[in-house]
């Protein structure tokens, strides 16, 4: 009785770990859905269509950017798995042709175009090297104006670039519209390698999840409870 009541454990806490991560890729999708739609091309017939198509197609281009370039396997599965909520909440609003629905597709040429323009908001082209150098990979924190109440975000090269697209696109702090933040730099020079394990141990340490702007726990849950637990120790 003791191994079924073990084997039965394990099954629950599994399917909990599912939900979790199904739900933490959801809130992400739902972030990446609003930072995408101000890009969307103009397309008055089928706005919705139009914005879905492009999320997935932003998607296609972020996986091979973190497969390829970055080599984080576990952000590329992140934005796989973008791919396909965005393609299920695009078909129910698809136009269709004389060949009926149009399919979502993505040729070679504009794939290669997407990837370059999704890389230069990543590292801004039309600023200097040193501004865009990866060595200068950092975390920071944003507090909104009205309630003083943080936002945990990672970028690579000179923050103040990441915090201006924060306040043009509507996101972080700003998303429920705030009108400034005050910024600062948690940790420097952070590795790529570091960057999911800092910033979700500082989402769990400043309770940005819970009591902030951040719509997930980030990418490294176990970091996300040091940080939890860190933060309760030195409030005790």
């Amino acid at each position: 009785m003791k191994f079924i009541k073990q084997i039965i454990d394990n099954w629950k806490k599994k399917r909990e770990a599912r939900k979790e991560r199904k739900a933490r890729i959801e809130a992400m999708f739902k972030d990446f859905v609003a930072e995408t739609r101000p890009l969307v091309p103009k397309a008055p017939k089928y706005p919705e269509a139009a914005l879905f198509r492009h999320v997935w197609k932003r998607a296609c281009a972020y996986e091979h950017i973190y497969q390829k370039i970055h080599k984080n396997e576990e952000r590329a599965l992140i934005y796989s798995e973008f791919q396909k909520l965005a393609a299920g909440r695009y078909w129910p609003v698809a136009p269709n042709n004389a060949y009926g629905k149009v399919r979502l597709k993505l040729s070679p040429e504009a794939y290669e175009k997407l990837t370059e323009q999704e890389l230069a908001r990543l590292f801004p082209r039309d600023e200097p090297k040193s501004k865009r150098d990866v060595n200068k990979a950092c975390i920071y924190v944003g507090f909104d104006s009205e309630q003083n109440k943080p936002y945990i975000g990672q970028t690579i090269g000179d923050p103040e670039y990441r915090w201006k697209e924060h306040r043009v696109n509507g996101t972080g702090p700003f998303k429920k519209g705030a009108s400034y933040a005050n910024w600062k730099v948690l940790k420097e020079n952070v590795s790529l390698k570091e960057l999911d394990e800092l910033e979700a141990y500082y989402i769990g340490y400043y309770n940005s999840f819970e009591n902030g702007h951040n719509v997930t726990k980030g990418n490294d849950w176990q970091s996300y409870e040091r940080g939890v637990n860190e933060r309760n120790k030195n409030n005790n």
